[in-house]
């Protein structure tokens, strides 16, 4: 039973990871801005340390136990984590840059040389202090984990939280929502993690919560942020026909955007253009996909952010 539920935990996984991954390859390619890229390097190492540190120790105690004795799995799990640990410190360098980038602050070169600094000194000290209390190997990495991965969400939800007065990339609700997601995640995993101690179970519920929390920004961010602010902030010279190239809107999906734009209602539109109630709909339903868009609104704000479009 057991390792059916391994496989199914393992292909969410898998399918969680590449959906999430597409999700922002397409917004860094529709709209060029620096946190876009950011997200997609803090997916690369999140979901890294996913697969190789989580997954490894599944496969080697789901697949491996009756082959090797648990003094050597133990070891070896353990060692999995730790060669792991690179990965998840660039995760949380990639976080605490997204997060500052959302709320309008800079990241300087050095502010990185030092958190990279400060967390091989923060590990080895949380390590030394989990050490005095004479824990095994696997619960100080465990502890180490939630002290940290709680520490820099709090961190990158506190940037989110105090805007001031600086100039934001997305709305203020949106970056405030998404503060209150990754708190969220880290109290599930969190939580989660602690009532872990060798259930296997346990550990799929914890590793399916991992990887559904690295998914949460770019989905929250393609279907439920206002991206109108985003597409304004980019080049601003595009001509009408420039945008439906970019967004690879079809000849018949730009008629239907000219007479959205122009005010007409649905059926308006399938009256003026010969065609069928429910196909304006569909062309329509496309439309917001292709664009990122979730509303007439936002749609027509995103067009005349960039251009004019012509009435005809």
């Amino acid at each position: 039973m057991i390792k059916y539920l391994v496989t199914l935990i393992f292909v969410l996984s898998v399918a969680i990871t590449a959906g999430s991954i597409l999700i922002s390859s397409k917004l860094r390619n529709t709209y060029k801005t620096e946190f876009l890229s950011t997200l997609m390097y803090f997916q690369a190492f999140y979901f890294t340390f996913g697969f190789y540190a989580q997954w490894g120790q599944v496969i080697l105690v789901t697949f491996l136990s009756p082959f090797i004795t648990n003094e050597l799995l133990t070891r070896t799990t353990n060692i999995l984590v730790l060669l792991g640990a690179p990965f998840l410190v660039i995760t949380w360098l990639m976080l605490i840059k997204l997060t500052r980038e959302l709320s309008g602050r800079k990241t300087l070169n050095a502010f990185i040389f030092w958190f990279i600094c400060g967390n091989i000194l923060l590990t080895v000290a949380l390590g030394y202090l989990l050490s005095w209390t004479k824990l095994d190997a696997f619960t100080c990495i465990k502890f180490t984990f939630i002290i940290l991965n709680s520490l820099y969400s709090i961190v990158g939800a506190s940037y989110l939280f105090f805007i001031g007065k600086k100039k934001t990339i997305l709305r203020t609700n949106d970056i405030k929502n998404t503060a209150v997601g990754l708190l969220i995640v880290m109290l599930l995993q969190g939580v989660v993690l602690v009532f872990y101690h060798g259930n296997r179970y346990i550990a799929l519920v914890f590793i399916f919560l991992f990887f559904a929390g690295g998914a949460f920004i770019p989905v929250y961010i393609r279907y439920l942020c206002d991206l109108s602010m985003l597409f304004s902030g980019t080049d601003n010279s595009l001509t009408f026909d420039a945008i439906c190239k970019k967004f690879e809107i079809s000849p018949r999906e730009k008629e239907i955007i000219r007479e959205l734009c122009n005010g007409l209602s649905n059926q308006q539109i399938a009256d003026r253009l010969f065609i069928s109630l429910q196909t304006v709909k569909d062309h329509t339903h496309r439309i917001y996909f292709k664009t990122n868009c979730s509303s007439r609104a936002e749609l027509i704000t995103m067009i005349n952010s960039k251009t004019q479009v012509s009435q005809t």
